[in-house]
């Protein structure tokens, strides 16, 4: 038996790319339209909506999002070395 076959996403819209479906549209880090941020599970448009594919996707976007706020809050090297 399947339940809640469309997302439940109505308030992203204008906000982040959804696909006709209404799922949102994720690259395959979990990254959306808009940088900085993520999503994982059955609204996106990642196939096979079950619950073991939904946690791996959200660990996935975890260590993705993870890795952005690494790469984009570290000061750049021209300010560490004018600070030096």
């Amino acid at each position: 038996m399947q339940i809640g076959l469309l997302p439940n996403t109505e308030w992203l819209k204008g906000t982040v790319e959804l696909s006709p479906r209404g799922e949102i549209v994720v690259d395959e880090r979990g990254q959306t339209s808009v940088p900085g941020v993520f999503a994982a599970g059955d609204c996106t448009t990642v196939p096979y909506k079950q619950i073991v594919i939904a946690m791996g996707e959200g660990s996935k976007a975890s260590l993705a999002a993870f890795d952005h706020l690494i790469r984009t809050s570290a000061p750049k090297a021209e300010a560490v070395a004018e600070a030096a």
